[in-house]
């Protein structure tokens, strides 16, 4: 993200997950059980296992921010933000396109990946997925009061590589977004049950 005001870019991430929350919370309000663990092939998430996705995300996440946020030396915010080669690369490889249209497959790893992965959890997706929003929200703003740029994180897939902690919320604001038009795609499907 090129240069923007650190509280510009606070609200910009909020409204992203806010609105994916929305409508998640819209999209599945009157679904059954069953339409929630319904796959459309056996590759194919259902919106449980979109869900139990970005939930696992959140977990890794949302602890580290904290952690990270409490623990840094750089306390000064600064007036403006700006994204670091490797995090513009990190989020722009799961931004959706200008037509809400995912521009790349990304594989995800064995242990964010529910078909792989069976212990993550189906139970309650949706109310788990809307409490980690809001505690997202909550992080976004803890973080507006340090150094963005400054304080690092390590990603969830290679924990070696870090990204500072204002790429690493931006990442997580878009990956929410591309993760909402998988479970838009798999309602739309022509042999969605009723």
């Amino acid at each position: 993200m090129k240069r923007v005001p650190v509280p510009l870019l606070i609200r910009k991430l909020s409204r992203v997950v806010d609105h994916c929350a929305d409508e998640v919370s819209n999209e599945t309000a009157s679904l059954s059980p069953a339409q929630l663990n319904w796959q459309p092939n056996d590759r194919t998430w259902s919106i449980a296992q979109v869900l139990a996705h970005l939930n696992a995300y959140y977990r890794y996440y949302i602890p580290v921010f904290r952690g990270k946020i409490s623990n840094t030396r750089f306390t000064e915010p600064t007036e403006h933000f700006s994204s670091s080669p490797l995090g513009i690369a990190v989020y722009r490889s799961v931004k959706l396109g200008k037509v809400k249209n995912v521009k790349r497959k990304l594989k995800s790893t064995k242990e964010y990946n529910p078909l792989i992965n069976t212990s993550l959890s189906l139970e309650n997706v949706v109310e788990e997925y809307l409490e980690h929003v809001k505690d997202f929200n909550t992080v976004l703003q803890e973080g507006a009061l340090i150094n963005l740029r400054k304080t690092k994180c390590p990603l969830s897939l290679r924990p070696v590589v870090k990204l500072n902690l204002g790429d690493a919320f931006i990442f997580t604001a878009f990956h929410n977004e591309r993760h909402l038009e998988q479970i838009k795609r798999v309602i739309r499907s022509s042999r969605f049950p009723n």
